[in-house]
């Protein structure tokens, strides 16, 4: 009589391995996704053999494609507001209009240099279902760093400037400002010139501030 065949035991990842392919799928999804443009043209087998490893292997960190795809944009804001924040640190902490200039111009900074990243937080979201409630909208992350941004600048300026804002409002003004102006200069002829984007910018800095 033969022995019974042996059963393998998986070898558990080593401290940090699992954590290290997590990321690894998120790149790979990235990668994907920056290329085709929308969720619905890339499968979860198709991250699987950019990130080189099995289909079953995704679901060991995400439950579906909508969790990896929610989870790839928390990283991408994520990565967004830790800009802002460094931006706004790197600026002299007794005068917060240079910090929030710096904010504003590393946004500017990562919407040109890094167009289909920052396309991913405008374009695959409104896409997909609701994020998991575990999660919430990772937009929260970007718009906590712009009010750390516009709070000591407002509180700083007195009245007459900003009396009709507060910190929250102003920060999603200009967020969105600044989104529609990149939206302009992107798609409108007339808008594509980069130094008109700049004075674009300045407008919108002066129409809700009062200065440049």
């Amino acid at each position: 009589m033969s022995a019974a065949p042996q059963i393998a035991k998986r070898v558990p990842n080593r401290w940090g391995e699992g954590q290290r392919l997590r990321q690894e799928i998120l790149d790979a999804a990235r990668r994907l996704l920056e290329e085709a443009g929308r969720p619905e043209d890339i499968s979860l087998r198709a991250v699987a053999r950019e990130a080189g490893v099995t289909a079953p292997a995704i679901y060991k960190h995400f439950r579906d494609k909508d969790e990896l795809m929610w989870t790839l944009l928390d990283d991408v804001y994520a990565t967004m507001a830790e800009r802002l924040r460094a931006a706004h640190g790197s600026a002299p902490a007794e005068d917060p209009w240079a910090g929030l200039r710096a904010v504003v111009h590393a946004y500017c900074g990562f919407a040109v240099d890094e167009p289909r990243r920052y396309e991913l937080l405008f374009l695959t979201g409104p896409s997909l279902p609701p994020p998991p409630e575990s999660l919430g909208h990772p937009m929260g992350r970007l718009l906590d760093a712009w009010c750390e941004a516009t709070e000591p600048y407002l509180s700083e300026a007195g009245e007459g400037v900003g009396d009709h804002l507060d910190a929250r409002l102003a920060a999603k003004l200009l967020w969105s400002g600044l989104h529609g102006l990149f939206g302009l200069w992107r798609n409108v002829s007339e808008v594509s010139d980069a130094s008109q984007l700049d004075e674009l910018r300045d407008a919108l800095l002066f129409s809700l501030f009062g200065r440049i």
